[in-house]
């Protein structure tokens, strides 16, 4: 009989006869994104023994909660590492640089034989915002689909559908983001925004497992949770958005598939065609939900000399940065002209800690874009650490690895996402930002559906034009047909965004 094994997060360990396969394994005491996130509950008691000596060990993607790196240090040398192929090669040079194991690169939407009668095939994200992937293990008693947290599309989804019949879904369920918590809102904005997109998961991750056809969802891959004292109240901001679990489960209740939810705890091995009622019930109840406070305050104490340390060990800049800004941004700048139209526009680093200085980042000019503020009008804000910007500078941290670390505060004006603002901090490469430029201009904007809408039939754009979601199963909400990837609002007038600077197709069909 196949063990199939829940160690925390995104981690699945799964055992036929004598081969095993493990998926995602993140247990490092010393946290991720700068020592901010921690796994929620602590799974790092837990024997390890089994995942260290895995046949093969599955990395998804390149965030830190999905690649531990300390950990991969800790396996055996005769485990091999699987990764997906991207376009970059990120993972694979970073593996190669640290360990001596076995490293095998698969390519999206092709299977890959293991061991005996154990199958995978990676689907890499469709959408090349991020470089993220679902993992699908064949195994003669079930065929498991580990979404993580890849914003998985309906494209990818009926690709999955049309090849596998999946028993198992392992999903993100929660959002983790820094937005809205590092921007300079009211508690009241940041509380509604933030139960808006919680409430959008919840009808993204319960629309993918119904579309899926999966027989079970086990929710996972977070949330985490933050342990430095000048992060901690992000736990509790909007009723304990960290400890979400129980809500989802009471979602699923109201929503009619709670028979289909398998809540799994660290360590706890998945049990095949059972009442998960009790189980569920049981590990809802469970200290780290009931007892949230007291739990993070325990664990708090475990961790904050390993968070102290891991900051001390991060070199203050002892002068200016503006020179380093400049030889870092205006190659990338002037790389892109697409980029630059798209932004247009100008960034503040609002640079604090051991040095203190205002640069601005000018996107509307074709050269000499970084200088010392003046004064000028900006559309965007970054208040940065000094040493962390250091770090970026340097190319030892990434930009997204400090915004998932919400070790930054923001301010926009007006108050809109730019995607393309992040998209470029994020990929930091020429090479990539051609790649993108090639997709966004090929986005696939030509099919549509009809809908009604008080008493009016629209011919509507099916996919969103950020992540791809299907508006087709959207809902509507004021006037707004709200995206059930993200949560983007799109007028029903016109097709605006409320949330960013662009806009969907959408025709109001004549009665004749």
């Amino acid at each position: 009989m196949m063990e199939t094994r829940f160690y925390g997060h995104a981690c699945i360990f799964l055992k036929w006869r004598n081969f095993s396969v493990t998926t995602d394994p993140w247990f490092s005491k010393e946290g991720v994104f700068l020592s901010s996130w921690f796994q929620f509950p602590d799974n790092t008691e837990l024997d390890l023994t089994p995942i260290r000596n895995s046949d093969y060990i599955i990395l998804s993607h390149e965030h830190q909660d999905h690649f531990d790196l300390n950990f991969l240090r800790t396996i055996s040398s005769r485990t091999k590492i699987i990764i997906p192929k991207y376009t970059d090669s990120y993972l694979y040079e970073t593996l190669k640089s640290n360990l001596e194991n076995e490293i095998i690169v698969a390519n999206s939407l092709q299977k890959t034989a293991l061991g005996p009668e154990i199958n995978f095939c990676p689907v890499v994200q469709s959408v090349p915002i991020w470089d993220d992937c679902s993992l699908i293990l064949e195994t003669p008693e079930a065929t498991i689909l580990d979404v993580n947290d890849m914003k998985i599309t309906s494209m990818d989804l009926d690709w999955i559908k049309d090849n596998f019949r999946i028993n198992y879904l392992f999903m993100q369920f929660a959002p983790s983001a820094w937005h809205p918590y590092v921007y300079d809102y009211p508690h009241a904005k940041k509380v509604s925004l933030l139960r808006h997109k919680t409430a959008t998961r919840f009808d993204y991750a319960k629309e993918i497992f119904l579309s899926s056809g999966a027989d079970l969802f086990i929710p996972c891959a977070g949330p985490p949770c933050f342990l430095d004292g000048e992060q901690f109240e992000f736990n509790f901001l909007d009723e304990c958005v960290y400890s979400v679990l129980p809500q989802f489960y009471e979602f699923a209740k109201k929503e009619g598939f709670v028979d289909k939810i398998c809540i799994l705890l660290p360590g706890d091995k998945l049990q095949p065609n059972i009442d998960y009622t009790e189980i569920n019930e049981r590990n809802i109840r469970s200290e780290p939900f009931v007892n949230t406070r007291e739990y993070l305050e325990d664990y708090k104490k475990r961790r904050l000399h390993v968070i102290k340390r891991e900051l001390r060990k991060i070199k203050k800049p002892s002068g200016s940065l503006l020179n380093k800004c400049k030889r870092y941004f205006e190659p990338l700048i002037s790389s892109s002209p697409y980029f630059r139209e798209k932004i247009n526009g100008r960034v503040l680093l609002d640079v604090v800690g051991a040095i203190n200085e205002e640069i601005i980042i000018d996107f509307s000019k074709p050269a000499d874009q970084v200088n010392l503020f003046e004064g000028e009008d900006f559309f965007c804000k970054l208040r940065v650490d000094s040493a962390f910007l250091g770090l970026i500078l340097e190319n030892k941290l990434t930009w997204e690895q400090l915004f998932l670390s919400r070790r930054f505060n923001a301010s926009r004006n007006p108050d809109v996402y730019n995607e393309f603002l992040i998209v470029f901090l994020r990929f930091a490469d020429s090479r990539s930002y051609k790649a993108y430029e090639l997709y966004d201009k090929n986005k696939e904007a030509k099919e549509t559906f009809e809908m009604e809408y008080e008493g009016k039939k629209y011919t509507v754009q099916r996919y969103c034009p950020h992540a791809m979601g299907d508006l087709s199963k959207a809902k509507m909400t004021n006037g707004y047909i709200v995206c059930p990837g993200h949560g983007w609002n799109f007028s029903i007038k016109d097709g605006r965004c409320l949330q960013n600077k662009c806009s969907i197709k959408i025709e109001q069909l004549l009665e004749m």
